[in-house]
């Protein structure tokens, strides 16, 4: 499950980023035009394709322009467009290329000169190529020699005509207004555009399709135009049912008679405001997905350093976003052999460029976390890793549920064992006399007979006590005891316990001895209680050789009942000590007259004190006796 998320994780977030990449491009980007351009341009083309800078500096021209030049390539490499093409000492008078560099969106204008005594006039497309940053870097001029229009138009006269046609051509839809706003001519598209018919719209003048409230006011626009001829800027016209509808405006001053003409240009951005809107959403949703997702994402570069990091690392390795940024590992502090680790498996993927999955470990505030780390290549042009993109999914609980996992194994292995092991061994003494029983009892004599009843009987003690701690500690396992506590007085519990032992206690001649407050009260749940007390005293005369003694103590320590119960028995070597109270270990003994034992007694005794707020510990030296000792908070 978890790999079907990340991969559905990934694979949304590279859909994202297409997308991303898909609206860039659809309004503006211009990734590899120069190479295109030049490489594409064929000869038989009427085209001259150049390629400048932002300060007119000729970078690179294709085979038409030279051949109309007459000039080699390093003859005007490196010089000034206006210099190179136009012998000129400045830029052309109609350039428009600041205007382009500074909007940073494509534009045309025409261009007259004279070229082998003959007046030329060339259509300029000038479009701008923006580096990372957004910033013009290289503009592309695509050059139209239109001078056989102008010569047709000459001979026929009909120059009005031929210009009208060319406008309504052209993409963009234009009218042109006086200084007052009227609206002297028109192209056909404009009318469509706005929802009039023709005949509606000649009533119209500039103030009835424009909304000022969202650009430059009328007059604004005429006072910018008193030094500059040009001006660019976008606006929102109004159609005839009221709906608003951006455009992007090119206006020209045209002095004419001693009148101000304006020809503006109309281009409609309906379909790049909602690219761009589309753009916004998409980045928020990217955005939104990523820095909202649980696991660790990140970009790395090839010098390890992070290009990008979300806000997970404040809640995963308590550290913030920005800290990360153009930083490695190692310049972060992480510990020295994770810097190493990290960069290796890095490096893998830059060179073989495939995705990779480890897993790692690293101590957060004292913490062990454990991760699960996707690498992902991304590629460049040439199809080389350029960038990794990482992805960290914390597993820490499910390391723990493994391990939790491994010692639930480990318990029921135990538990077999002890029921393979113990649960026969009774049944392997008992059958033999009762198959003797069975086959001599009318020939055998009384004190015979009474030797294998005991015999029996001790057997079926052994299998019954066996088969109480086995159901105790699996009701204990499964949550089935419930924990009820309440205010019990710790020596009266001892003294109605010890009963069920003295035979045991008489039989080794071992002398039992309370000590202690009569009157100390422990908060715990009685059941869980008793099954303690009974364990460890059936233990301590268990291990204890005859005429030896039992003390069972019991002290009070501030909000603690303290109680111990020690032995002069045959103890226990330190290596064993640590075998005790533990499921995984399996150590049993005999006692000093061959008495077995379960196994599960301590395990249960660790088990309930613990439930009831206490701890358990032991103490103990060979041939010299063992001290259990065990705290319950003690009852308000």
């Amino acid at each position: 499950m978890y790999k079907e998320s990340t991969e559905h994780l990934l694979l949304r977030i590279k859909e994202l980023e297409t997308e991303l990449k898909a609206v860039k491009e659809s309004f503006g980007a211009k990734s590899g035009l120069v190479k295109h351009l030049l490489r594409n341009a064929k000869s038989q083309t009427q085209e001259y394709l150049s390629v400048i800078d932002s300060d007119f500096t000729l970078i690179e021209v294709n085979k038409n322009r030279l051949s109309q030049l007459g000039k080699k390539r390093n003859e005007i490499i490196g010089d000034k467009c206006y210099k190179a093409f136009y012998d000129l000492d400045e830029a052309c008078k109609e350039c428009i290329v600041k205007e382009v560099v500074s909007t940073r969106n494509a534009n045309r204008f025409l261009k007259s000169y004279e070229f082998n005594n003959a007046i030329k006039f060339e259509e300029k497309t000038v479009s701008p190529i923006l580096n990372e940053e957004g910033i013009v870097e290289r503009l592309v001029i695509e050059s139209k020699d239109i001078s056989g229009y102008y010569q047709l138009v000459d001979k026929v006269g009909q120059r009005e005509e031929f210009f009208k046609n060319i406008f309504e051509s052209a993409g963009d839809a234009f009218l042109i207004h006086d200084s007052n706003g009227n609206i002297l001519d028109f192209g056909s598209k404009l009318p469509v555009l706005l929802g009039y018919s023709v005949e509606e719209f000649k009533g119209l003048s500039v103030i009835d399709i424009d909304d000022p409230r969202y650009s430059m006011k009328f007059g604004s626009r005429q006072e910018h135009m008193k030094e500059k001829d040009h001006l660019l800027f976008e606006t929102e016209l109004i159609r005839k049912s009221g709906e608003r509808i951006p455009v992007e405006i090119s206006a020209t001053l045209i002095p004419l008679q001693g009148q101000r003409l304006f020809f503006v240009s109309l281009r409609n951005l309906e379909k790049r405001k909602k690219a761009e809107e589309d753009l916004k959403i998409s980045e928020k949703r990217f955005r939104t997905l990523v820095e909202n997702a649980p696991d660790l994402i990140m970009r790395f570069d090839k010098n390890y350093k992070h290009l990008f990091v979300n806000s997970a690392t404040k809640t995963l390795l308590n550290i913030e976003p920005e800290e990360f940024i153009g930083k490695t590992h190692d310049e972060l502090g992480f510990p020295e052999h994770m810097c190493k680790f990290w960069e290796e498996e890095m490096n893998k993927v830059f060179q073989s460029s495939k995705l990779k999955a480890v897993e790692f470990s690293i101590q957060v505030d004292g913490e062990d976390k454990y991760f699960d780390w996707q690498l992902i290549p991304e590629f460049d042009e040439e199809g080389q890793t350029e960038t990794i993109l990482a992805v960290a999914r914390d597993i820490t609980a499910r390391k723990l549920n493994e391990r939790a996992l491994e010692e639930a194994v480990k318990t029921k292995d135990k538990f077999f064992s002890i029921i393979a092991h113990d649960l026969k061994n009774p049944f392997n003494a008992m059958l033999p006399i009762v198959h003797i029983l069975k086959e001599n009892h009318i020939d055998m004599k009384r004190e015979q007979l009474s030797e294998m009843i005991e015999l029996i009987d001790s057997s079926v003690k052994q299998e019954y006590n066996l088969l109480k701690n086995l159901l105790e500690w699996s009701r204990a396992q499964t949550g089935a005891i419930k924990l009820k506590p309440e205010s019990i007085q710790l020596r009266d519990l001892f003294d109605s316990n010890l009963l069920l032992h003295r035979a045991v206690a008489e039989s080794k001649n071992i002398s039992i001895e309370v000590d202690g407050n009569p009157k100390a009260n422990v908060l715990s749940d009685k059941y869980m209680l008793e099954t303690v007390i009974r364990n460890l005293v059936s233990n301590a005369l268990k291990f204890t050789e005859t005429d030896g003694s039992v003390k069972i103590q019991i002290t009070e320590e501030k909000n603690q009942v303290i109680c111990s119960v020690q032995d002069s028995g045959i103890g226990i070597s330190p290596e064993n000590q640590q075998k005790l109270f533990r499921i995984d270990t399996n150590y049993t003994r005999l006692g000093t007259k061959e008495e077995s034992g379960t196994g599960l007694g301590l395990i249960l005794c660790k088990e309930f004190i613990e439930k009831n707020g206490g701890s358990i510990t032991v103490q103990s030296e060979v041939a010299v006796g063992s001290t259990f000792t065990f705290s319950l908070p003690k009852a308000n």
